[in-house]
């Protein structure tokens, strides 16, 4: 038997794939549906501008400026948009990985600003440009999805729409991220200055000192300024207090403290923890005058407070982060084209109890949760290593591709075999690509012709040529497959429905010549 086989392993997600194997379609435009923030008022931030994109000192705003004006530079098909079952494959890998993969991620981002700049954008630079994309097209939902949990307040602006990567160019997608990210992070914001706002403190009761009440919340209205702004998370600061004597301390040193303790407060920090805080705080500023000896201890229970409800509500907001990045994965529609996608559903009830409650699974829950994504991760990779070597066999030549009815083999018949004698290639259950010679069964008198066996031979060794090229045009689409071929007798069989009278005749774009060595795509 002619044939040849090769174990399949994936490089690089490449961003075009669909389940069919073909790019969307390029004539696609999609309204970005981003709201104007321009005109929406934040009470609270009113020193909030509207920076420029590029502007933003947030991961995804930073990557905007140089990796959106070297889209147009891409070999890759900026200009097309991401394909569905790319798109899919990348966010479940992301959610394998979870929340903890993504801030690192953001981070290398950051990092490698200068160095992006400084290159041309290759095929694997652009396949990696994509794959950050929608890996943070992915965080920026999740954040979305747990904002919305939260109830909306007066004056609140409405939290943005998620961000849907597939089908948009790489430009507009890089500039949608940024413009959603500074509208989350208005929303954000603007949530967290309310709940400052309804600080305990009554002017009316106290008017004497409603000065030093406005400016202990000032150090904290600034944090969210910046916030909104694109710069950090508010976060605890590590200062040691001038004075750690029980006595002598004075109003300023209970405002240096204590609008300190307010400013690094986490966003979601809890309406509870922040109004034991806000008592604390204000006894520290009476027992000045009266029992200076307590001051101390005024403080540094607000700060013991501070730290454990921060802790509480960081943890609580990373399980929620991760339980809706997971959940995105997960109740994703399969992308058009690939069979039913392994039932989720009791891992979704896991992931829809830790969203409510902010507590991670962990035991057999956390092993349902994983087993799902690793399901569905290796269903949709599959169906892309299927995708991309039929891909693949489109560039061979003249001729003709049809998929069988399983979708998990096809034939290919070049043009000058006169639809005798073609290719099939098959993808086995265990992720093993096979190449086999076929040929039409052979009648009495055929089969009796020396010019039948000249023939076979003949095809199998232009069968040979084929499968040459194929391991490197494989390459090309993000897969290795190292074939080995051995020659022998060609099978018989019939061909693909349709094969010889009609077929999709093969691709004119061609992808360059793959780099010879490819870190994985983690």
């Amino acid at each position: 038997m002619s044939s040849a086989f090769a174990g399949t392993d994936l490089l690089t997600v490449m961003p075009d794939v669909s389940a069919y194997g073909y790019p969307p379609d390029p004539g696609l435009t999609l309204d970005s549906g981003v709201p104007d923030m321009a005109g929406t008022g934040v009470p609270d931030m009113t020193g909030i501008g509207t920076p420029d994109l590029t502007a933003l000192s947030d991961p995804v705003g930073e990557a905007v400026g140089q990796l959106a004006d070297q889209a147009q530079d891409m070999i890759v098909p900026a200009l097309i948009g991401l394909a569905d079952l790319s798109g899919a494959l990348l966010v479940t890998r992301l959610a394998l990985r979870g929340t903890q993969a993504l801030a690192a991620f953001n981070n290398k981002v950051a990092a490698e600003q200068e160095a992006l700049s400084r290159r041309q954008m290759a095929l694997e630079t652009g396949s990696e440009c994509w794959r950050r994309a929608a890996e943070a097209a992915a965080g920026i939902n999740a954040r979305i999805t747990v904002l919305g949990l939260e109830s909306s307040g007066p004056g609140d602006p409405p939290p943005p729409a998620p961000v849907q990567p597939v089908g948009v160019p790489l430009d507009l997608l890089w500039k949608r991220l940024a413009e959603t990210e500074r509208a989350l992070r208005r929303v954000e914001a603007q949530r967290a200055a309310r709940a400052t706002a309804r600080l305990p403190f009554d002017h009316a009761r106290d008017p004497e000192h409603a000065d030093w009440y406005d400016r202990l919340r000032e150090r904290r209205r600034q944090s969210l300024i910046r916030y909104a702004e694109g710069g950090p998370a508010p976060e605890p600061e590590a200062t040691t207090p001038e004075h750690t004597e029980s006595t002598g301390l004075t109003e300023d040193d209970v405002l240096r403290e204590g609008a300190a303790l307010l400013a690094g407060l986490p966003l979601a920090f809890t309406s509870a923890g922040r109004d034991l805080i806000d008592d604390c705080l204000a006894e520290a500023r009476r027992a000045v005058g009266r029992r200076p000896t307590a001051v101390r201890r005024y403080l540094d229970e607000a700060a013991l407070i501070a730290h454990k409800e921060s802790e509480r509500a960081l943890l609580a907001g990373r399980a929620r982060q991760d339980a809706a990045l997971r959940l995105g994965a997960l109740q994703a529609a399969a992308p058009e084209g690939v069979d039913t996608l392994p039932d989720a559903s009791e891992a979704v009830e896991v992931l829809q109890r830790a969203l409510r409650t902010g507590v991670a699974p962990s035991g057999a829950a956390e092993r349902t949760v994983r087993q799902a994504l690793v399901s569905r991760s290796a269903a949709l990779q599959r169906a892309y290593l299927v995708a991309a070597l039929r891909r693949a066999t489109e560039q061979w030549g003249e001729g003709s591709v049809q998929g069988r009815m399983d979708a998990d083999h096809w034939d290919f018949a070049p043009a000058a075999w006169g639809g005798e004698y073609w290719l099939r290639v098959r993808l086995t259950s265990t992720g093993q690509a096979r190449v086999f010679t076929m040929r039409r069964p052979l009648t009495p008198e055929e089969e009796r012709d020396p010019a039948t066996a000249a023939r076979d031979a003949e095809r199998c060794a232009e069968s040979s040529g084929y499968v040459g090229e194929l391991g490197r045009l494989t390459e090309a689409e993000g897969v290795r497959a190292e074939f080995a071929w051995s020659t022998g007798q060609v099978r018989t069989g019939e061909p693909a429905p349709g094969l010889a009278r009609s077929g999709r005749k093969p691709s004119a774009r061609r992808r360059p010549a793959p780099p010879k060595y490819r870190d994985k795509d983690h």
